[in-house]
């Protein structure tokens, strides 16, 4: 592996390693502790940082998808690799664009309904970077 492909294949892992460790983090320990302080205050917060939660996952994913399409192996190797940071880039601008408006309009009352959809999303997301990590090694 030259130069060029080291490089890649280290901003690949860098870039799902930072994503895999926000979401674990916001997931278990960010978003959980601030409903245990804030209470039922803490969807105000947690729904404040969603938009630049779902735009930093994207964009790591964006990094990913496009170093595993450079750094291609074989045929289709680049490809199937940069397809699952993809699948956590669209759910992403999905919750992003489409379920936050969502969140906003519904106000306090809508934030249970809209958070399992978003728990769901996160769950996919994190299972689909993970998987993206693990293959990168294969």
């Amino acid at each position: 592996m030259g130069l060029l492909e080291t490089a890649l294949a280290t901003i690949i892992d860098a870039s799902l390693g930072v994503w895999l460790g926000s979401i674990v983090f916001f997931s278990f320990v960010g978003a959980p502790t601030t409903f245990d302080v804030l209470g039922d205050d803490a969807g105000q917060v947690v729904n404040a940082i969603f938009p630049k939660y779902y735009s930093f996952g994207a964009a790591l994913g964006f990094v990913a998808a496009t170093a595993a399409l450079v750094v291609s192996v074989g045929p289709l190797g680049g490809v199937l690799l940069a397809a699952l940071p993809l699948v956590g880039v669209a759910l992403n601008l999905y919750a992003r664009q489409v379920l936050i408006p969502k969140m906003e309009r519904a106000g306090d009352d809508g934030f249970a309904k809209y958070h399992e959809q978003s728990v769901a999303l996160n769950g996919v997301t994190m299972l689909a970077v993970t998987a993206a990590l693990v293959a990168s090694h294969l």
